[in-house]
């Protein structure tokens, strides 16, 4: 039997990896022939070099990617073996492969949990050879025939040694998350870490400044043709990864029976449920808690491929799609898009459903498409209709999908109050989010789930696109802004429930230089957030009178006695006030809002906006005179008068909601709080 196995390309990776280990399980029991796709990189050839040395008709296609057929044709194939979908490869290779004049059977191993079948096949194969459980589920509505066959473990001997050593594998991006490995070593000095895996440039925004602070217990490795030997001096085995199809990382460490700290994805299923234990585990008394398996093999592995193989040879040849047969594809990418694909000269008729409200109706030719206004997640319900018949139908499905959830505020308190969401945004949906914010130097380590873009980054291979921001506009967002809760603003974009989420800070901190003291911020962005000058000094020299210490932490320098002003107003020496001192006195501002994602008890001096429009505080208001109207629907701020007060600017009562504030109501609460 002759099999043409041929992969997208052949740079270091799990799909190379899983291609090395079959031709190397089937040897001399068919004629295996390998195709290169696209050469990616010079450099990252492990797996490469190592099928080239096994397989002596080794090809990389060039330009003409139709030279494929020629080699088919030239040396009898009877299995092409895609390591990807047909849809990954060249256009028009795939028609041609796929035609339906073909001698040869096809066989698709999907290796990622992105693409979806109900929507994006176009080319169907006679067989799919899965890697993994979680495909059986993606690709029931397309599959006639299939095999599952799971990447083998083996048995593997281990070195003894002295040392105490955590080894990490894997390619250097934010989806392996290689940054949360090394926060774990800097929490553990007595260990030795080892990270294997190559630093791509095209992710080097992630990796490179993470080279610039590594705790002295950790080695860089870099590309390796030797991981096994990593494996056999190995005592714990961290895998950080939180975007995975079917690591073979883990199945590696699982034949040398190591202990293994690891997220248990969804996609996973229950393949690796009782090899795994949490990442928070305790490093110093882990031990591996289950059997090294032998119920796969390499033997089976092998075996299990020529049954398949043979059984895929008595298969009649599919036929593909017909020429006047259209496509439909889909995305959501800002606002839901709709496209028909193909040569036919029919007119179809397009419906987008809210639920079950019809939202918009459309009739449209082959190659043409159509784009909604509306911005924020909806749960659309579409459907294609040719003379009446149902040809396409889908209900929006982020699940194994990359999302990309960008903030369009540059504001410290909006950046704050939004994060949680996009990670409950995840967990709703089971997709990979990449998020953009103005502030990812304090989400970053405190949110690996997400994978963190710089803003302006165009992010690749997205399906959903969602922008949180105040827009007043009734297509981005379902309410007008300020008249929802600050967290509201997200969780209404993003289609989920609301409830108060206190964010997550990354933050490590340094040194109490004030002993016994309490942090104030005096200042903000708008003349309507300000509280009186001579109402703080009064509750400054309370405080002190309580044998307090007052610092406060505003960038701008406030004159005031009895207080200390931070000359570092740095961000990281800001965190590193707020951390050490008792609680925290402020107005509606981001480092009120930095403050309590800290952690830290809030007295908030707010007025102007209602109680629920920040989070739960001690707050001070005073609803006997005029209070509210940020969230009054019938004003909107206007950011460039310093003055704004929509009810009485330029009278006697401009600004009463704060000047009305005294400092014994602030006392009184503080009386309380101490």
């Amino acid at each position: 039997m002759n099999v043409l196995f041929l992969a997208p390309h052949l740079s270091t990776g799990g799909m190379p990896a899983f291609l090395l280990k079959r031709i190397q399980a089937l040897g001399n029991s068919v004629n295996i022939y390998v195709v290169e796709h696209s050469d990616l990189s010079p450099d990252y050839v492990v797996q490469k070099n190592e099928i080239k040395k096994l397989v002596k008709n080794f090809w990389t296609l060039g330009s003409n990617k139709l030279e494929l057929i020629d080699i088919i044709k030239n040396n009898n194939i009877d299995i092409v073996h895609i390591d990807d979908v047909g849809e990954a490869i060249d256009y028009e290779l795939a028609k041609q492969l796929y035609a339906n004049d073909r001698t040869w059977r096809i066989v698709e191993t999907c290796h990622n949990v992105a693409f979806n079948p109900d929507v994006d096949k176009v080319f169907h194969p006679d067989a799919y050879a899965f890697c993994t459980p979680y495909h059986e589920k993606t690709f029931a509505n397309v599959i006639d025939y299939s095999e599952t066959i799971e990447f083998p473990i083996d048995r593997q001997s281990k070195y003894s040694k002295r040392t105490r050593i955590v080894l990490n594998v894997g390619l250097w991006t934010p989806g392996k998350n290689q940054a949360e490995g090394i926060e774990i070593a800097r929490r553990n000095p007595d260990l030795e870490f080892y990270f294997v895996g190559n630093q791509a440039p095209n992710f080097q925004d992630y990796w490179k400044p993470l080279m610039k602070d590594l705790p002295e217990n950790v080695t860089i490795w870099g590309e390796r043709d030797d991981v096994d030997e990593f494996m056999k001096i190995a005592d714990i085995f961290m895998f950080n990864s939180t975007w995975e199809c079917n690591p073979l990382a883990l199945r590696e460490a699982i034949s040398y029976g190591l202990p293994i700290i690891a997220r248990n994805l969804p996609q996973y299923g229950d393949m690796f449920t009782k090899y795994l234990q949490p990442i928070d585990t305790n490093l110093n008394t882990i031990q591996a808690n289950y059997e090294i398996p032998t119920d796969n093999t390499s033997d089976v592995f092998s075996k299990r491929h020529l049954d398949f193989y043979n059984s895929v040879v008595k298969l009649p040849i599919k036929q593909k799609i017909s020429p006047n047969r259209v496509t439909v594809g889909q995305n959501f990418i800002e606002q839901p898009f709709l496209e028909i694909l193909g040569n036919s000269s029919a007119t179809y008729d397009v419906k987008f459903f809210d639920g079950d409200k019809l939202y918009h109706h459309d009739r449209i030719k082959a190659n043409h498409w159509i784009k909604l206004s509306r911005r924020y997640y909806t749960k659309w319900r579409v459907e294609v209709r040719e003379d009446d018949t149902l040809i396409y139908e889908n209900t929006i499905n982020l699940s194994g999908k990359r999302v990309f959830i960008c903030f369009d505020s540059e504001s410290l308190g909006d950046n704050i109050a939004w994060i949680p969401y996009c990670l409950e945004f995840k967990k709703k949906h089971n997709c990979h989010v990449i998020v953009s914010t103005f502030k990812n130097f304090l989400f970053k380590e405190a949110y690996p789930e997400l994978e963190f873009v710089q803003p302006g980054t165009t992010v690749p291979n997205i399906y959903a696109q969602y922008k949180l921001g105040w827009f007043y506009n009734s297509n981005s967002e379902p309410a007008l802004p300020n008249t929802i809760n600050l967290q509201q603003t997200a969780t209404n974009i993003l289609g989920l429930d609301y409830q108060e989420i206190i964010p997550k800070i990354a933050f490590t901190p340094s040194n109490n230089y004030y002993g016994k003291y309490v942090t104030i911020a005096t200042n903000s962005t708008a003349g309507c957030k300000f509280w009186l000058k001579e109402e703080w000094q009064k509750v400054i020299d309370y405080l002190v009178s309580k044998d307090y210490t007052v610092v406060n932490i505003s960038k701008e320098r406030n004159e005031f006695k009895n207080c200390v002003q931070i000359e570092n107003t740095s961000m990281e020496h800001t965190m590193d006030v707020i951390h050490y001192s008792d609680f925290f006195i402020g107005l509606s501002s981001g480092l009120s809002w930095l403050a309590w994602a800290m952690n830290k008890k809030v007295v908030m001096i707010s007025n102007f906006t209602e109680d629920n429009h920040e989070f739960e505080c001690i707050r001070i208001t005073n609803k006997s005179v005029c209070h509210g109207c940020w969230n009054n629907p019938n004003f909107k701020f206007d950011k460039g008068d310093w003055n704004w007060c929509p009810v009485h600017k330029n009278t006697s009562r401009q600004f009463e909601c704060h000047t009305s504030i005294k400092s014994n109501d602030v006392i009184s609460k503080l009386q309380e709080l101490l």
